[in-house]
């Protein structure tokens, strides 16, 4: 894929609604201090970061109804994300990171039986100064992060949400740390596969596996759909 932004990385999808009203005031608000790119990411970040994290797995949800509904999961969040990004003139693509059944233990006790061998994890990268940033650095670069993580273990998923976590910790599914005194923060064992990058999570969405089946969507629905998510100490 080019380095450079395509038209696709910007425009409006059916998932990046940026054009609905409620995504736009949302914009309006985070960009009234008028703040680079990055620190726009962040404050869009941030202010995404007072949502209600709950249980789901509708990843082809529009933001602009995660938005109006004030609440989501990690993914749905991180399509808030890319959303408020694009609206601003920031464009953005996604990767896609599956990841082990094993990764969700902590946070679906009760699915562990029927968790499929891998799921995914749309992972946002945001074009800022010039470069792609992947979701993880949105606060700096990693090794910056890992000098002064909140916490001296790797991401364990069972405290804090994925979205949260990358404020103040390490959440190194790619390896960066890998060489580092960091090292320890590395989780790339739990990455089944780095499937590349797609425009837009519309796009990634329509592969194969990406969606769950109807049978395992009602039985995540019936366990967990809605609830606040489950958080234990970290």
């Amino acid at each position: 894929m080019a380095t450079e932004p395509a038209p696709a990385n910007l425009s409006p999808t059916a998932i990046l609604d940026y054009q609905q009203p409620a995504v736009a005031a949302l914009i309006s608000r985070v960009r009234e201090s008028h703040p680079s790119p990055a620190d726009y990411v962040r404050l869009a970040h941030g202010t995404l970061g007072q949502m209600n994290a709950v249980y789901s797995i509708d990843d082809t949800r529009p933001a602009s109804q995660t938005i109006e509904l004030n609440q989501g999961s990690c993914a749905q969040r991180m399509a808030c994300l890319e959303t408020l990004a694009r609206g601003n003139g920031i464009a953005t693509r996604v990767r896609a990171l599956w990841l082990v059944r094993a990764f969700w233990f902590s946070r679906l006790p009760l699915l562990k039986s029927v968790l499929p061998a891998r799921t995914l994890m749309p992972w946002p990268q945001f074009y800022i100064d010039g470069r792609w940033v992947d979701f993880d650095e949105i606060y700096g670069p990693m090794e910056q992060i890992a000098e002064h993580a909140a916490y001296d273990h790797p991401f364990t998923n069972a405290g804090e949400s994925l979205f949260d976590a990358v404020r103040h910790t390490p959440v190194d599914f790619f390896g960066k740390l890998k060489g580092t005194p960091f090292a320890r923060y590395d989780l790339s064992a739990f990455v089944a596969e780095d499937g590349g990058f797609f425009d837009t999570r519309d796009e990634l969405m329509q592969v194969p596996g990406a969606q769950s089946s109807k049978i395992g969507k009602l039985i995540f629905d019936v366990l967990y759909g809605g609830r606040p998510i489950r958080r234990q100490p970290d």
